[in-house]
């Protein structure tokens, strides 16, 4: 905070959340090795969570990552309503990759196009609307 000048139009926001961090870490206790590796799958489940979240609002917030993405993702909409969208990933113009494997259902390719869209319209329609307590509080 030191280095962040009080005009800089951001230092609300740095400022409630250096106070949010230190409240945090007061009641802060430390784990025995045991607790810790009890704690490992639920840390790495929501970890795998916030990287999807993290993809969803970069795709659905970046103006230069959201065209290209939006872009694209219209392209294969259309293929896929034309039924042109098998011919693709069989002659290997188009190659759908799922959890490390080939995907060669144009259906599955498609339904997956819908749900990313619908996720990341959810994600950043929950952001937008997300509003800091702390920060509406000194206003």
């Amino acid at each position: 905070m030191r280095r962040l000048k009080r005009s800089d139009p951001a230092y609300d926001i740095y400022q409630a959340y250096a106070e949010e961090h230190s409240e945090r870490w007061a009641s802060a206790t430390a784990l025995s090795m045991d607790q810790a590796l009890a704690e490992m799958p639920e840390i790495e489940r929501k970890y795998l969570l916030e990287c999807e979240e993290y993809e969803n609002v970069l795709f659905g917030m970046s103006e230069e990552l959201a065209g290209a993405a939006k872009l694209e993702q219209e392209q294969l909409a259309k293929l896929a309503d034309a039924d042109e969208l098998q011919a693709q990933l069989d002659s290997g113009a188009f190659v759908a990759v799922e959890d490390g494997a080939r995907v060669t259902d144009a259906d599955h390719v498609a339904k997956s196009i819908y749900a990313f869209e619908a996720k990341r319209d959810k994600s950043v329609d929950a952001i937008m609307a997300t509003k800091l307590p702390s920060l509406d509080r000194k206003k």
